[in-house]
């Protein structure tokens, strides 16, 4: 026994069969009438397997079609690829269709979207679990994002991202005009080059841009790498650049160990500022008539730098001191005057020395952050308050814990937004003390990362 075919009522026989012959590449039969009773279909067939039967008579009820009824329920259809599924899903939506499912992946595997047709029976658009497919080439990996080397079954989402003019226009390079373009450019750019990467949505696989850091043209020092970067405008403004950044930002400065990070953009690439200068880079200047376009545009480049984590020496602890002050005036209101003044010596005097120092410095030279760590804990770590938001404090706490393998921190109960911080970071509560270490009013909590707390059980 095999099933034959699947029939379907509909009142709109001549639509839904190009709807399921145009999008769906199935072929028709002639149509059947059967004047006596009313009756017309078609049967549409799809290679191998059932077919679909369209069928219509005067005397058929209107009723609504109800996800959660019994009987049937929907139509699956079978796509070669994850790119083939989203292609289709966002052809749908352009030709206005419902979309009554996003793409997403199934607990037993399967990538699929649903999609209503014209009478609103659910298809089911399906991939299966793809077991030729390299599942272990991702490069990172963040909240929402895997971030991997390009392929060569990229093109197709490569091009419907790169056509676009507002991409291109954004980047300094021509819109792709057909898939052989972008193909050639694929191999040619981004399969295989070092340190270039795919940026590509964790629950869909879908490919969405890409991030690189290479060479800076303009430097020739080994330890700078150049930041690059584009995004498929569908996904704008929802946060993914910036995390990407992030990602890479921490493989430049733990992994390459570079002392400098550069970024370049068009002073109308707003958008591209706001990453930046979202992640703390530094707007060093304008480099005046800097490119001339496919197009002929002469633009400016903005540009940009990123210093990397460094020691301080002796001189700097009274700037460090300064940066500590504003901070915990910012942060630390349960503290009263008295108080500051009396932590405010002990911290320039017997602190500072005691433990291992690190800071950040602006495009001044102006430390704007730093971090002090015993051989079992983050003591220390504060930003100075107009410099807070950037990312500082971020890379600070990821240096230590990945170059440092730091794994604990205390922090005072009552500053709930570096409590908030470092719960966010991943750490946990494992414990309390009624007082400071120096008898005041004033809890401390201790914290620690889940992984080091179940490696010592």
């Amino acid at each position: 026994m095999k099933l034959h075919h699947i029939a379907i009522w509909t009142f709109r026989l001549e639509e839904l069969k190009d709807f399921y012959v145009r999008f769906l590449g199935g072929t028709s039969n002639e149509k059947y009438i059967n004047p006596k009773k009313g009756f017309e279909s078609y049967f549409i067939s799809f290679g191998e397997g059932p077919s679909l039967e369209l069928m219509s008579r005067t005397d058929i009820q209107n009723t609504p079609i109800e996800e959660n009824r019994l009987g049937l329920t929907h139509l699956a259809f079978t796509f070669p690829s994850r790119e083939e599924v989203l292609r289709f899903t966002e052809q749908m939506r352009s030709e206005g269709y419902t979309i009554a499912g996003e793409p997403r992946t199934s607990g037993d595997g399967y990538f699929e979207s649903v999609v209503l047709d014209l009478d609103g029976n659910r298809i089911e658009c399906v991939c299966p679990p793809q077991t030729d497919e390299p599942q272990d080439d991702c490069s990172f990996e963040t909240e929402r994002l895997l971030i991997r080397p390009f392929r060569e079954n990229d093109a197709e989402t490569f091009f419907a991202c790169c056509q676009n003019p507002n991409l291109g226009n954004n980047a300094g390079w021509a819109p792709h005009k057909s898939i052989e373009e972008s193909r050639e450019i694929l191999q040619n750019v981004f399969i295989g080059q070092e340190d270039i990467w795919a940026i590509t949505l964790k629950d869909t696989r879908q490919l969405i841009g890409s991030i690189g850091i290479v060479p800076d043209p303009k430097r020739e020092n080994p330890q700078v790498r150049m930041l690059g970067y584009w995004l498929d405008e569908a996904h704008w403004g929802k946060g993914y650049m910036t995390e990407a950044v992030q990602a890479v930002l921490n493989y430049g400065f733990n992994e390459l160990q570079l002392s400098l990070i550069t970024a370049n953009c068009y002073p109308h690439n707003k958008r591209s500022q706001q990453v930046l200068e979202r992640n703390g880079f530094i707007c060093e200047g304008v480099l005046h008539q800097a490119e001339l376009t496919y197009n002929g545009n002469i633009y400016d480049h903005l540009c940009y730098y990123l210093p990397n984590i460094c020691r301080p020496a002796s001189e700097d602890y009274d700037e460090i001191l300064q940066v500590w002050e504003d901070s915990v005036r910012h942060t630390h209101h349960f503290l009263t005057e008295e108080h500051i003044q009396f932590y405010k010596p002990l911290v320039r005097n017997h602190y500072l020395s005691a433990i291992k120092l690190y800071i950040i410095r602006n495009t001044n030279g102006k430390i704007v952050a730093f971090m002090g760590l015993s051989d079992e804990l983050i003591e220390m770590l504060f930003v100075s308050p107009g410099e807070q938001g950037k990312g500082y404090g971020r890379r600070l706490l990821e240096y230590a814990i990945r170059r440092k393998q730091m794994n604990k921190v205390d922090v005072n109960e009552q500053n709930d937004k570096a409590l908030g911080f470092y719960l966010r970071m991943g750490f946990r509560i494992i414990g309390r003390d009624e007082t400071d270490g120096m008898g005041k009013p004033y809890p401390i909590l201790h914290l620690q990362l889940p992984e080091a707390e179940n490696g010592n059980k």
